[in-house]
């Protein structure tokens, strides 16, 4: 993570085969912000870039929805105030991060 407005997961598969997804925010708004998510692939190099990106904007509206529905809106820092399950492991660190202050070292 590059705290305040960046994230990268990367998924490893058999075969060497790794799968690189970047999430760059950019705030528009106290209550808007643009996304943008590249991502790289070194595998199924013979499907249509197309297609790839039609599958993965299919999964991004699926997380839109979800967080656009949030409530409270503002992310909560105090993790004791929810139930957390393996998958929500770079949530928690970028949440960690957030409320240690992290991310002001950028503002300098």
């Amino acid at each position: 993570m590059h705290l305040p407005f960046t994230a990268t997961l990367t998924v490893h598969f058999p075969d060497a085969a790794r799968l690189v997804i970047m999430t760059a925010a950019s705030p528009v708004s106290a209550r808007k912000t643009r996304m943008f998510p590249p991502i790289a692939r070194n595998f199924d190099l013979h499907i249509p870039v197309e297609e790839v990106h039609a599958f993965n904007h299919r999964v991004f509206e699926e997380n839109r929805l979800m967080v656009e529905t949030q409530r409270p809106e503002s992310l909560p820092l105090d993790l004791t105030l929810e139930a957390h399950i393996p998958a929500d492991r770079s949530s928690i660190a970028y949440r960690r991060g957030l409320k240690k202050g992290l991310w002001r070292i950028f503002l300098v």
